[in-house]
């Protein structure tokens, strides 16, 4: 007996060896597997030759839970282990409850009395082996990224609408079809957590300066799936081969009790699956140099503003840059024409950028998608395609100018502050001694360009261009052009006359921060001390304040609209003493009122809710919509009146009601403006909490 078993032990051992060997052989191959569509959507290449160096690794996936149950801190309370089995149904349901508050999570999981025991509280913990490395992920859930859903449109060419394209806007998929986005500021991982249709966890996104993770496709999930998958462990357990030994007996014993445990936490949620890990290609530091424009100056005023650099107003603890994502056509082919991985793409896109900007600390500043775009066709983006240089690049410079211009004429886009074209052409700049152009150009924008307008040359400023070749190449050169947009210039460079400023003469390009070389180091995350500076100065500024506002989302009618009692002159004339430059929709999203300072028509915040927008027309929640007289009362005639205390006894001898505040139309106004406000700011804490 003792003979047959050792024969077995030696046999599992080499059935083993031999299996890991061909397994590790076959992971190595799986791409040569994979359909083109399938290359596209993991790779972001159309051949196999293409495909980046890559390893299969087994992700390990647990929540605070179940790291209780394996870190053996005191015993769960029995509603614990009831509302533990609950949740593990539905992987939602454990996602959402473990974004409750740290002190709500350790008396449910834990009790009371263990509170003390613990440091931190994660979202999710990440664990698996990639090129040499071990890494285990504490991912927090990122908010405030989107809202109630992020709306899609596609557009087409058609020379029946306006400006010869047309828009379809696309249904909305359910929040738990997108995922849900995670971030781990220590690792710099970014990442989208979603499911498939059998319920199998599924996560992408980036790690790093270089990493990429996505999921094995299905096709192929079989050649790397053996029939045990006890085969593969977490970070934390021992290889399987020095389980299976020929001792006495006592390791197959504790092996079995492993196993054993291991199938327990997979029963109470932990997840092991598959998924490719490759490293991206990365940007030449020669693509920074030349990647932003100036603001033109206006010809019929003085530019210069000797006193630019005091603030006239206070930027607020958080501000919100809505980000209007357009996707050319090359780029739509790239991700496969599928809308729900475009959307899943940049959903993840967008959360490595504001992964970035959550270093800042004052203001802070938190990147909200406003919308994504999505071309069916070249011609849908014609400020692109009439700048083509060659097959495959386009003219940077000239692009930029006719996006502003483009976006300026077009009205049936939704709010936004910055918006961003994303193409995979390659970008140029052109050189008009030789009249070459030169490539070397990732991204493309104005400085300090966010929110403002130019009313003479009929051109928006809040535009950038930023190139991305998938696999997430373009999220630090997001990162960078946004940063243009915000005020921050090179580091190593002087601030633009009209902006002013600190600029960043104090601090070296050499050093490798964000604003300047790009560096895979830990610099390379981070923003310089110059750089920082310069967001301070544009942040509160007078240029700068559409950027203030809460996110847009779908809300209902407010009950006060105090839009009804000042015209938009008025609005704009206690804001900076001129007039509205615009009297159509487009105020309903940002009031543009002129500045004679600098010739700039500026956008300080949306008009009033309630404040007209065009014949019959009134602003509500960024939109334009027809009036309707039965639901918008007129508050300047039926103001709330209030009774002085020491006449509160002679009620039937008043001959009419006496004003704790004057009559005055403008006085009303500012405290129901005043009223919106405070309730804007409440709707926008509970959304961040």
């Amino acid at each position: 007996m003792a003979v047959f078993k050792l024969y077995k032990m030696v046999t599992l051992t080499a059935v083993l060896q031999h299996f890991s060997h061909t397994l590790a052989v076959e992971n190595k191959k799986i791409h040569q597997h994979m359909s083109p569509d399938e290359l596209r959507k993991v790779f972001h290449v159309d051949r196999h030759e293409l495909v980046p160096e890559y390893e299969v690794v087994m992700v390990h996936a647990a929540t605070p839970y179940m790291s209780y149950q394996e870190d053996n801190i005191g015993p769960p309370s029995p509603d614990a282990a009831k509302d533990g089995k609950a949740a593990v149904a539905d992987i939602w349901s454990v996602l959402s409850e473990l974004s409750r508050k740290k002190d709500d999570i350790e008396k449910t999981r834990r009790g009371p009395d263990n509170v003390e025991d613990i440091e931190e509280v994660h979202d999710r913990v990440m664990k698996f082996s990639a090129f040499g490395k071990d890494l285990e992920l504490k991912l927090k859930k990122t908010s405030g990224l989107f809202g109630k859903g992020i709306r899609m449109w596609e557009t087409l060419s058609n020379s029946s609408n306006v400006h010869g394209i047309e828009y379809r806007e696309l249904p909305q998929e359910k929040e738990e079809d997108i995922g849900e986005l995670y971030q781990d500021e220590k690792n710099q991982a970014a990442l989208l957590v979603h499911s498939d249709k059998d319920g199998r966890l599924l996560v992408e996104g980036t790690i790093g300066h270089d990493l990429v993770v996505k999921p094995v496709p299905s096709s192929v999930r079989h050649l790397v799936t053996p029939p045990d998958d006890e085969l593969f462990l977490d970070a934390n357990d021992e290889d399987i081969q020095n389980d299976v030994t020929m001792d006495t007996g006592k390791k197959i014993k504790d092996a079995e009790k492993r196993r054993r445990k291991r199938r327990r936490r997979r029963d109470a949620g932990e997840e092991y699956h598959h998924h490719i890990i490759y490293k991206r290609a990365g940007v030449s530091a020669e693509d920074y140099y030349s990647d932003y424009a100036f603001m033109e100056p206006d010809s019929l005023k003085k530019r210069h503003r000797t006193r630019r650099g005091i603030s006239k107003r206070e930027a607020p603890y958080v501000i919100f840059p809505e980000i209007l994502v357009i996707v050319d056509y090359d780029g739509y082919r790239l991700h496969g024409g599928d809308n729900v991985q475009i959307k899943r793409y940049f959903v993840s896109f967008w959360n490595g950028v504001d992964l970035r900007y959550k270093l800042l600390k004052g203001p802070k500043i938190r990147i909200s998608i406003a919308g994504i775009i999505i071309s069916r066709g070249r011609d849908a983006t014609p400020y692109l395609e009439r700048n083509r240089v060659g097959r495959d690049a386009i003219d940077s410079a000239a692009a930029l100018t006719d996006m502003g211009k483009y976006l300026f004429r077009e009205r049936r886009l939704p709010v936004y502050d910055i918006a961003v074209a994303v193409t995979k052409l390659d970008m140029c700049r052109r050189q008009f001694a030789n009249d070459a152009c030169n490539r070397g150009t990732a991204g493309f924008a104005y400085v300090g360009g966010a929110c403002v307008v130019n009313k003479r040359l009929e051109k928006v400023n809040s535009v950038a261009i930023i190139e991305d070749t998938g696999g997430f190449s373009g999220i630090i050169v997001a990162a960078h052009e946004v940063g243009h947009l915000l005020g921050a210039v090179h580091d190593g460079s002087p601030p633009p006359s009209y902006l002013g400023g600190p600029g960043a003469e104090k601090c070296r390009w050499e050093d490798g921060f964000i604003m300047s070389d790009l560096r895979h180091t830990e610099k390379g995350f981070k923003w310089s001390s110059c750089s920082i500076a310069s967001f301070h100065h544009f942040l509160n500024g007078d240029t700068a304040t559409c950027l203030f506002n809460s996110p847009h989302e779908d809300e209902s009618l407010p009950r006060v609209l105090p839009g009804k009692l000042l015209s938009l002159d008025a609005q704009c004339r206690k804001d900076r003493g001129t007039s509205a430059c615009f009297k159509d929709d487009r105020v309903c999203s940002q009031l543009f009122c002129f500045d004679a300072g600098s010739g700039y028509c500026v956008a300080y915040r949306p008009a009033a809710e309630g404040s007209p927008c065009g014949d019959g027309q009134y602003c509500i929640s960024g939109r334009c919509v027809a009036e309707h007289e039965n639901i918008i009362p007129d508050y300047s005639q039926n103001a709330q009146s209030y009774l002085r205390r020491d006449d509160s006894e002679n009620l039937a001898t008043q001959p009419r009601p006496i004003y704790a505040y004057p009559n005055s139309t403008t006085q009303r106004y500012e405290v129901l403006l005043l009223l919106n406000r405070l309730l804007a700011f409440q709707n926008s804490r509970r959304r961040r909490e």
